[in-house]
């Protein structure tokens, strides 16, 4: 794996029992390093036996960003900043769902700067 950029190209809302009313969730525009790297590491995940909890691998990356929010007029007047780059990508955490919006870190490497 290669540090990237990632951006994202769209922002939405879905209902959220468990974090609600709603969750923000930003979709990561596509990147042909980024997807590579992905690949790979699923890869190596379904290698090891651990199964997906998406029906499929190839569901699109998000990045949940807010949690406990209500729709606003104010959102769609932002949307015009789209594609928006957040961050450069240098770690890697591998982390399992232990319970209703919780995880436990599980293992953590730095992505070497030269790939």
């Amino acid at each position: 794996m290669r540090p990237t950029t990632v951006s994202v190209e769209r922002l939405y809302f879905l209902p959220s029992r468990s974090r609600g009313p709603e969750i923000v969730k930003l979709e990561v525009a596509p990147d042909g390093v980024l997807d590579e790297d992905v690949d790979e590491l699923l890869a190596a995940l379904r290698r090891l036996g651990l199964p997906s909890l998406y029906p499929t691998d190839r569901a699109k990356p998000t990045i949940t960003t807010l949690q406990r929010v209500t729709r606003g007029d104010s959102v769609a007047s932002r949307m015009s900043d789209l594609p928006l780059e957040l961050f450069v990508a240098d770690l890697v955490i591998v982390s399992r769902i232990t319970g209703l919006a919780r995880y436990e870190i599980l293992d953590r490497a730095a992505i070497p700067a030269s790939g």
